[in-house]
């Protein structure tokens, strides 16, 4: 009667275990298909939504990061830099209400939007937000 309940509670670990690697390698998967077949895609006039990466993580489920791409004149990009605490704002808005990132969510994923300038590649701001963040 031991030796079974001792196999069975090594068969849950292992399945728990296997189940959290599971959704590690789904949302690796999930991120790497929608860049295929969705990016680059424009968002609006100026912001384009290159790809989107999930890198693994050994303490914790991982990371999502959301690359984009702005096209800007001058007047724009002095816009933009100006209200930098405005867009960090937006983003975590988004996210917060974000029905499509539920299953990243509730993980603990924590998610990284890096916007880059469309003609240099230079990276004008990036955000990191942890659960903490966005519950």
């Amino acid at each position: 009667m031991y030796a079974r309940v001792s196999f069975i509670l090594l068969l849950l670990v292992l399945v728990l275990s296997s189940c959290q690697e599971k959704k590690a390698d789904f949302f690796e998967r999930d991120a790497r298909e929608f860049t295929q077949t969705h990016c680059p895609q424009m968002m609006d006039d100026v912001t384009r939504v290159d790809s989107i990466v999930f890198v693994k993580k050994e303490d914790r489920m991982g990371d999502l990061l959301l690359y984009y791409s702005l096209f800007m004149d001058d007047a724009s990009r002095k816009i933009l830099m100006d209200n930098l605490g405005e867009l960090a704002d937006m983003n975590l808005k988004d996210l917060r209400n974000s029905v499509a990132l539920v299953k990243y969510k509730e993980e603990g994923v924590e998610f990284t939007y890096i916007y880059r300038d469309a003609e240099t590649g230079e990276k004008i701001v990036e955000y990191h937000f942890t659960k903490k963040d966005y519950q």
